[in-house]
C-alpha cells in the first residue's frame, strides 16, 4: 500500500485505486503518518508549479545511447554476467539501468498527465456546450434557467438533461457524460427520457435517477421568504450553475476527475477548474446550501449544485432572507 502513497498524495491513481488508498489511510495511523512525512517531503515542488514537457523521444535516445555503449558479451566464460575484460563493471550496468529507468520516468508522466488534461478538456467543453443549451432555454422562458420541482417523479436535479434534451436545445447525450466519470466506462451509456421516469415502476426509479443527469451536477434552485423560487439568468462570473457531481449527497467533492478538482460552468457560461468546492471570492460551497444541507439555496446567491439524484430539500424556518 505505501508504494500508493506518492501517487495518492500527487492525484496520479485512478479512481478505483484513490478511493481504496484513501480508505485504507482512514484506518491505518501508519500510513497517515507516512503520508503525512511524504507531504512534507515534496512541499518543496510547490515553488515550481509549472508543467515542464520534456523533449520528443528523450526516454528512447537515452536507452539508445546506453544500449550503443554496451560492450560486454554473454559466454560460458563471463563472471556475472560480464566477460573479463570489459569495459563495463557490474556497476556500470545498475547505472545504465537506472538512467533508463529515469529517463522512462519523465516520459510516462508527461504522457499520463497530457492525457488526464485532454480528459479534462473534453470534460469542459460539454460543460460549455450545455451551458449554450441552458442559455438558449432561459432566453425563452423570460430569464430563468429550468427548476427542479419541489415534488413528483421529476423532482430531481437530474431533471435539467432530458428537459434540454426534449425541448431541442441540446442534441443527444454525448455532452452530459463526463469522459473521465464512472458512467463514461459503462457500455451502452443512455440517459432515461422524461417519459420513461414519467412510466417507470417505483422500483426502477433509483437506477433511472442515478443517470438522469449524466456525469454532471445542476442548480437546486433556492428559498427566499419561505417561497422555492428558480435562479434566473444574471450572467454572474461567480455564481455556479453546473459541476461535476459530487460522489454522494454529502461528499462535497467530485470523483470525476480522481478527487483532484470539479469543473464547474458558472452563470456567465465560462468554465473553471476548482480544486476545491468552495467559491474564492464569495467563500460559497458549490455542494451544499449556506446550512451546509445538500438542499435548495438560501437566498438568490447561494449556489448548491446536486447530483442527479439530489431532490431540493426546503427548509422550513430560517430558510430565506
Amino acid at each position: 500500500m505505501r508504494e500508493h502513497l506518492l501517487g495518492y498524495l500527487l492525484g496520479a491513481l485512478e479512481p478505483t485505486e484513490h478511493e481504496m488508498v484513501e480508505a485504507r489511510i482512514e484506518r491505518d495511523p501508519a500510513l497517515q503518518h507516512d503520508l503525512e512525512r511524504l507531504r512534507s517531503k515534496v512541499a518543496p515542488l510547490a515553488a515550481d508549479n509549472q508543467d515542464h514537457e520534456p523533449p520528443v523521444g528523450l526516454a528512447a535516445r537515452t536507452c539508445n545511447f546506453v544500449a550503443a555503449r554496451t560492450t560486454c558479451k554473454a559466454s560460458p566464460a563471463t563472471v556475472g554476467g560480464l566477460t573479463p575484460g570489459s569495459s563495463w563493471r557490474l556497476q556500470d550496468l545498475l547505472v545504465a539501468g537506472g538512467i533508463c529507468i529515469a529517463a522512462s520516468l519523465l516520459v510516462f508522466p508527461a504522457i499520463s498527465h497530457s492525457q488526464f488534461n485532454a480528459r479534462l478538456m473534453a470534460c469542459q467543453n460539454n460543460l460549455r456546450e450545455v451551458g449554450v443549451a441552458l442559455g438558449h432555454y432561459s432566453e425563452v422562458h423570460r430569464g430563468y434557467f429550468p427548476l427542479v420541482p419541489q415534488q413528483g417523479r421529476l423532482a430531481v436535479a437530474g431533471m435539467y438533461a432530458p428537459t434540454l434534451r426534449e425541448a431541442g436545445f441540446l442534441a443527444g447525450d454525448a455532452h452530459l457524460i463526463c469522459p473521465e466519470s464512472t458512467l463514461a466506462r459503462e457500455a451502452d451509456v443512455t440517459l432515461p427520457t422524461l417519459e420513461e421516469v414519467r412510466k417507470a415502476e417505483p422500483e426502477q426509479l433509483p437506477q433511472l435517477y442515478r443517470r438522469m443527469g449524466g456525469s454532471y451536477g445542476y442548480t437546486l434552485g433556492y428559498v427566499s421568504g419561505g417561497v422555492y423560487k428558480g435562479h434566473r439568468n444574471q450572467g454572474r462570473g461567480n455564481f455556479a450553475l453546473m459541476a461535476d457531481a459530487p460522489d454522494d449527497e454529502s461528499a462535497g467533492r467530485s470523483f470525476n476527475h480522481g478527487a483532484c478538482g470539479q469543473n464547474v460552468l458558472f452563470e456567465d457560461m465560462h468554465v473553471g477548474f476548482l480544486k476545491t468546492c468552495r467559491l474564492a471570492e464569495c467563500d460559497d460551497h458549490i455542494y451544499m446550501n449556506d446550512h451546509g444541507l445538500v438542499g435548495a439555496g438560501i437566498g438568490p446567491d447561494d449556489a448548491v449544485i446536486g447530483r442527479s439524484p439530489a431532490r431540493p430539500v426546503i427548509l422550513t424556518t430560517g430558510s430565506g432572507r
